[in-house]
Formats: C-alpha cells, sequence, structure tokens
C-alpha cells in the first residue's frame, strides 16, 4: 500500500456503499465524502449509518456530500432499499465498513441479520473492505476475526497510526483511511467472483 493522502488510488468501481457505525471516526466521514467527491466524480457513494454512529455525524451531512442514497441501518427505517434480502448486489459494486467498530464486526463474524446492513453484508459476494477501528482484543477476538477472513470477499484495510481519544495519546492504529479502503477493495473486485449467493424462500 502506498497511498498518502493526497495521492488518490486507481479505482474502478463506479458504485460503493460506506457502512458507519458508531465510532468517533464517524465525525470524519463528510471529510472522506468530500475527498472521493474531489478524486472521483463518476463514483456513485451510498451510505448506511447505525443509530450508534449519529452521536458523532448527523445524516444531513452525508446527504449533503454523498451521491448516492443515504438510510439508517434499522428495520423500522423508512429508507431501507429493497435489496438488502439480495446482498444489495444489483445496487453497488463492493461496500466499506468505514470505521467499523468492535461490536458491528463481531456481530458480523457471528453470522448476525439483526439490522438491514449486516443482512445485506452476510448474503453479499460482492467484495467486503473492513476499516477496523477497535480499542483493543483478546484471543477470542483474535479468533472470530480469523473467522471471519475465512469468507474470501472480506479483507481487513491496512492499519495507519491513530490517536487514542480515551487515553489522550498517539497510540495503536486504525484501518479509517480511505485510500487504503480504496486500494483493498480494487485488489478483491480483480480476485472475487461476482457472482451472488444462491438464496432460498
Amino acid at each position: 500500500m502506498s497511498s498518502s493522502p493526497t495521492q488518490a488510488p486507481v479505482f474502478s468501481a463506479q458504485r460503493l456503499h460506506l457502512h458507519v457505525t458508531g465510532s468517533v471516526n464517524a465525525a470524519l466521514v463528510p471529510h472522506w465524502l468530500n475527498w472521493l467527491r474531489i478524486f472521483y466524480p463518476d463514483l456513485t457513494v451510498s451510505l448506511s449509518v447505525t443509530r450508534s454512529a449519529l452521536r458523532f455525524v448527523t445524516l444531513d451531512s452525508i446527504r449533503a456530500l454523498a451521491a448516492g442514497p443515504v438510510w439508517i441501518d434499522a428495520w423500522d427505517s423508512p429508507d431501507i432499499p429493497p435489496g438488502v434480502h439480495n446482498g444489495l448486489d444489483e445496487d453497488t459494486e463492493c461496500f466499506g465498513i468505514f470505521p467499523a467498530t468492535l461490536n458491528t464486526t463481531m456481530r458480523l463474524a457471528a453470522g448476525l441479520t439483526d439490522s438491514p446492513m449486516l443482512m445485506a453484508l452476510q448474503l453479499t459476494r460482492r467484495p467486503i473492505a473492513v476499516a477496523a477501528s477497535f480499542p483493543g482484543t483478546n484471543p477470542l477476538i483474535d479468533q472470530r476475526l480469523e473467522d471471519l477472513q475465512r469468507r474470501d470477499n472480506i479483507v481487513f484495510t491496512p492499519q495507519v497510526p491513530a490517536y487514542s481519544v480515551s487515553q489522550g495519546q498517539l497510540k495503536g492504529g486504525t484501518g479509517f483511511f480511505m485510500p487504503f479502503l480504496l486500494e483493498t477493495l480494487e485488489t478483491k473486485l480483480t480476485t472475487v467472483p461476482m457472482t451472488p449467493c444462491e438464496h432460498s424462500s
């Protein structure tokens, strides 16, 4: 990975879906949406936002900068796209969980479908890049993450140094860096079969 904040990597997809979860990094999603508009003007970005993410970012700010639909990731949301039960495969070419909290990632690893976006992520065969924003780990978490990566369409983005808000210092790393997310997805786009999962009624 060689990207920097001023170097936009090659990204061939025209439709990207970002799932925004409840990390403080969600506050920076509008910055990255504006960056995408500048460097990839033909890219359509749609977003699902968890209610916990709304502590750090507003739907208004995201909708102002996104070229595609923006909706709350809850079964009672009026804006859920009809394709969630088919992995949204007709709506997007790839997914980024950006940022990905530990809670969301563990729910994904456990196979849960208790929100519309988790349903879509469990069923899709499209590439999924996980931009991890975790406070820490343990052997059980590490095992779950290893199990999750057995799915050949899921990959974690590389880490960059991170500032720990809780500890007030530069400590550890985060995968929350858009150029790395795009590079990771671009690699997967060339290696993951694009046929959707078979769904039973």
